[in-house]
């Protein structure tokens, strides 16, 4: 992320406003925060879209649209 304001890369991965530790941070860490925040949240989006097909695979297939309907997928 060259040329990308280490504060609002931070700003939009801790999705409100920054803790005094981390504007505190050198501009360089402060990217690799932001980096390693970001890649954690695509991960976890990631396990998490497992964690429910592997939900649904568990429900008769008859149900299983009628659920993903109901919970929004």
């Amino acid at each position: 992320m060259p040329g990308e304001d280490p504060a609002a890369a931070l700003r939009a991965q801790f999705r409100g406003p920054l803790p005094p530790s981390v504007t505190a941070l050198p501009a360089a860490d402060a990217l690799d925060l932001a980096d390693a925040m970001h890649a954690a949240r695509r991960r976890q989006a990631k396990h998490l879209t497992d964690a429910t097909e592997d939900s649904l695979r568990q429900l008769p297939r008859l149900l299983r649209p009628l659920v993903r309907r109901a919970i929004g997928l």
